[in-house]
C-alpha cells in the first residue's frame, strides 16, 4: 500500500475511539521536534492498494488533531489528518509544502482538501484596533493559492472558524469578522466554506455550548463528534462547483 508521510513537530499519540475521534492526552509543550510518521493507507497491510485510491488531506490545528483518519477512510477513500497543535494560517501553509515534499509520488490521489485554521490567528486578535483584511485576508490568499498549486486535483474546503469562549469584549466580533472574511475569500478563489458553526452553539444561538468543550476553544470527546459528523459529511460529499456556503443541516449562522 502507498506509504504516506504525514510531517508534524507533534509526537504520535495512541488513538482509540469511536465515530473518526480519538481521546486526547493532556497537551504538553514539550514537542517541539519534527518528525515523519508513516500511516498506511489501508487497514490490511498485505493488501495491494486500489488504483482508484483517493486521498483526503486534513489540514488543521488542535482542533482537529485528535480526528483519526483511518477510521473515516472507507473503501477506496482515505483520510489523512495532518494537523499540528498551535499552528496558525502560514503554519497551515508550511505543513501542506512539507507533505507535498514527502509524497510527491502519492500527489495525483489527492481529490480533497480539509482545512481547519483561524483559532490561532484570532483569539487574541482584537478586530476593533486591527484590520483583519489588511493583516488576515493575504495570508488566506496565500495559503489557498499554495494549496492550489501543490495539489491541482482537489477541492479544497475550509470549515468555519468555531465559536471561542468570550475571554474579551472583542471575541465574538474577531470570530464573526474572519468567518465572514474566510467566507468572502472562499468565494474569491473557487474554494469551498463549510458552515458548522451552530452546531457548537447554545441552544439560544448565543453562546458556546459549554457542553462541547473543555475550555475555551479546545473540544471534548462530545465536541470532536459533532466535528467529525461534519468532517465525514465534507468527506464523502459529491459537489462539483464551489460553493459560497453549504452545510450538513442546511442550516447557515448569520455572521
Amino acid at each position: 500500500p502507498t506509504q504516506l508521510q504525514a510531517v508534524s513537530k507533534r509526537p504520535p499519540v495512541s488513538l482509540e475511539g469511536a465515530d473518526g475521534y480519538s481521546p486526547f492526552p493532556p497537551l504538553t509543550g514539550s514537542t517541539s521536534v519534527r518528525f515523519s510518521a508513516t500511516h498506511n493507507t489501508s487497514d490490511n497491510p498485505s493488501k495491494p492498494a486500489s488504483s482508484n485510491e483517493k486521498l483526503c488531506l486534513i489540514f488543521g490545528t488542535s482542533i482537529t488533531e485528535h480526528v483519526k483518519g483511518d477510521m473515516m477512510s472507507k473503501g477506496s477513500r482515505t483520510v489523512v489528518n495532518i494537523s499540528q497543535s498551535g499552528a496558525n494560517i502560514n503554519d497551515i501553509k508550511q505543513l501542506a509544502s512539507d507533505f507535498h515534499h514527502e509524497n510527491l509520488s502519492s500527489i495525483h490521489k489527492v481529490d480533497k482538501i480539509i482545512v481547519s485554521v483561524g483559532t490561532n490567528d484570532v483569539k487574541f486578535y482584537n478586530c476593533w484596533k486591527r484590520d483583519m483584511r489588511k493583516d488576515i485576508k493575504p495570508k488566506l490568499v496565500s495559503l489557498i493559492k499554495n494549496l492550489q498549486q501543490l495539489f491541482p486535483c482537489a477541492q479544497i474546503h475550509f470549515h468555519t472558524m468555531l465559536p471561542i469562549k468570550l475571554m474579551y469584549k472583542y471575541t465574538a466580533d474577531s470570530v464573526h469578522q474572519f468567518n465572514n472574511l474566510l467566507l468572502e475569500t472562499c468565494s474569491q478563489n473557487g474554494c469551498f466554506f463549510f458552515d458548522c458553526f451552530s452546531r457548537f452553539l447554545d441552544k439560544r444561538g448565543v453562546l458556546c455550548n459549554q457542553v462541547l468543550f473543555r475550555d475555551s476553544y479546545h473540544l471534548n470527546s462530545a465536541g470532536l463528534k459533532v466535528l467529525c459528523r461534519a468532517l465525514k459529511f465534507i468527506v464523502y460529499s459529491n459537489l462539483f462547483n464551489p460553493h459560497p456556503r453549504y452545510s450538513l443541516y442546511n442550516r447557515s449562522y448569520p455572521f
